[in-house]
């Protein structure tokens, strides 16, 4: 669990809970085809299949840029003692949480953003000062300003990854290196299935992120209009 975001899960357990009180059948462990909803012959679908990772330009294939989720879901795993850049392009807990999460394994750790202030949107929930005052003994290191512009393997066997950084208030490039580069960028809708269903006999919507990748509120409000639709 990434530091500080174990409450998030009290927003799937109230859904759940009201799914169950509701008496709505939840299936698990099944995949949802445009053949087998078909064959469901519903009255209407709700499409709620999220958004999944989209590697950044500069990535070129590399094997030590990923995204967070990887490090989340166990895919990636840098190891204590190794240097760690996490790229932040949205402002919010999907960084600083899994900045957290690698600095309690023993990494080192450093946050790169292009805005003005690390974790910017942790205002608004009134988590940065919090945060600040955890990355401070964490060790966790804060760039500011910055946009990365290219990547390129580093010293063969090292499975390091070199990047160009740009200044943007400067204009500056600098080129750093990293064990691993952790990436929290904007996804891309996972929208296959609406796109295999758009000729479907019955009508089909969609809620959160599998319309246009947002904040869990927006999936809920969604889903809620959707509801009231049908």
């Amino acid at each position: 669990t990434a530091p500080g975001r174990a409450e998030f899960l009290d927003v799937v357990r109230n859904l759940l809970a009201e799914c169950v009180r509701h008496g709505v059948d939840i299936r698990t462990g099944t995949e949802a085809t445009a053949e087998s909803l078909r064959a469901e012959a519903p009255d209407a679908v709700v499409l709620a299949t999220g958004a999944r990772p989209q590697p950044p330009y500069w990535a070129g294939g590399l094997e030590h840029v990923v995204d967070v989720r990887d490090v989340l879901e166990g895919r990636a795993a840098p190891a204590a003692g190794q240097r760690v850049l996490v790229v932040d392009e949205l402002g919010f807990h999907q960084a600083t949480s899994v900045a957290e999460l690698l600095a309690d394994r023993g990494c080192r750790v450093r946050i790169s953003t292009p805005a003005m202030v690390v974790g910017q949107d942790l205002g608004v929930t009134l988590d940065l000062e919090t945060y600040s005052v955890r990355a401070h003994g964490k060790g966790i290191g804060h760039a500011t300003d910055q946009v990365v512009t290219g990547a390129r393997p580093g010293p063969e066997g090292s499975g390091a990854v070199e990047l160009d950084i740009l200044t943007h208030t400067t204009g500056e490039v600098a080129q750093e290196r990293y064990d691993w580069v952790v990436c929290a960028l904007h996804q891309t809708p996972e929208d296959a299935l609406w796109h295999a269903l758009k000729d479907a006999p019955f009508p089909v919507h969609r809620a959160g992120d599998c319309l246009t990748p947002r904040r869990a509120h927006a999936a809920v409000v969604e889903g809620h209009r959707a509801g009231v639709a049908l």
